[in-house]
């Protein structure tokens, strides 16, 4: 029920249909679905329904492996534009990884997942969809059986002491292509667009990327707030969270890096590089990352801190027309006048100001 083989050591945990757990739907993206593992009995609360694989607990029961603990499970859709899993669990470990400090990125556990088990996790979808509870954008795409993979992946869920915020911190530096004198970047030109175009009111968690860069402490103050407010499962203490966030975006060097590594990846642009070559394909990973943040709930407990990873950061590949979506949105934005906010079409609020339009 359990066998063994990693990328990275001899061991693999495996899971299949008779697996003694079952999985709780989470949350989902366009690429993949996370879930919660469950144990047969309960959700997962007592060390006694972890052990070594196949050893059963008192009552009988097999015990999951230890090292799902505290995971959640990713699980890809069946899309001809994601990449295999283990393509990109291999380009996590060998490009993704080397690049930052450890304990900065969600930690990812490479699974067997046979198409059993992935069927189950299917049921539990079209399920979600027969009780109006999947958002109806995501219906009628459903996970690849035919997938041999799967990550567990570090959880970054709230606990007693913690409260969760997650965000994407998108491109922080201007596109390469962008022209010269615009009045935004390339965030705030694409959010600009997609307002007018379809017809999308400002949304809350809508903010400038570029200012998580600056030393303006009100304008970095109203980004935290926004992100803080628009975030799934947001906390109800803004203000006392933003007290304790701002120093750690003004010193700590992870956001400076991953800026840093945006522009080192791709310093050319769409037009001029090859979308299909390694350090392109890793900067629109990193530029489509999210931000997990673990916050204590009270700052003067000394034993809760405040946590900081970046993950889903799933290779980003020019397959399935991505390269030529690329190519033109980047040309509207430039023809179109979005990025030099000269668009023939205009509307009175275009939500958070661009960090560039007030000087920045």
């Amino acid at each position: 029920m359990v066998s063994t083989r990693s990328s990275k050591s001899t061991d693999i945990v495996t899971l299949d249909k008779d697996s003694p757990i079952r999985v709780h739907y989470l949350a989902e993206g366009a690429a993949n679905v996370v879930f919660q593992i469950w144990s047969e009995r309960s959700i997962l609360t007592k060390d006694d329904d972890f052990g070594q694989p196949g050893t059963r607990t008192a009552d009988g029961i097999l015990k999951i492996d230890q090292r799902l603990r505290g995971k959640l499970l990713r699980l890809r859709k069946d899309l001809p534009s994601v990449a295999p899993v283990f393509d990109s669990h291999r380009h996590f470990e060998e490009e993704i990884e080397p690049l930052f400090p450890a304990g900065s990125l969600v930690e990812q556990l490479l699974c067997k997942a046979t198409p059993g088990f992935v069927a189950k996790a299917n049921r539990e979808l079209r399920a979600l969809e027969a009780a109006g509870s999947r958002s109806r954008k995501r219906q009628g795409v459903y996970l690849a059986e035919d997938e041999p993979y799967a990550t567990a992946i570090t959880s970054m869920l709230w606990d007693d002491q913690h409260a969760s915020c997650e965000f994407k911190p998108k491109w922080l530096a201007q596109s390469p292509s962008a022209p010269p004198g615009s009045m935004r970047c390339r965030t705030c030109a694409l959010r600009s667009m997609r307002q007018i175009k379809d017809r999308r009111p400002p949304q809350p968690g809508d903010y400038c990327p570029l200012t998580l860069l600056t030393d303006d402490e009100e304008t970095l103050s109203l980004s935290l707030d926004s992100i803080l407010s628009g975030s799934r499962g947001a906390p109800l203490n803004i203000l006392g969270f933003i007290l304790q966030l701002r120093p750690y975006f003004h010193h700590n060097p992870l956001v400076k890096l991953l800026r840093d590594l945006q522009v080192q990846k791709d310093p050319r642009g769409i037009f001029k590089a090859d979308p299909s070559s390694l350090d392109f394909m890793t900067a629109m990973t990193l530029r489509d990352c999210t931000m997990f943040l673990k916050i204590p709930n009270r700052e003067d407990d000394g034993e809760a801190q405040l946590e900081v990873r970046l993950g889903d950061l799933d290779l980003k590949t020019p397959d399935g027309n991505k390269a030529a979506y690329w190519r033109d949105t980047e040309r509207q934005l430039i023809e179109e006048g979005w990025y030099t906010a000269t668009e023939t079409t205009k509307t009175e609020n275009h939500g958070f100001p661009c960090w560039l339009s007030r000087g920045g």
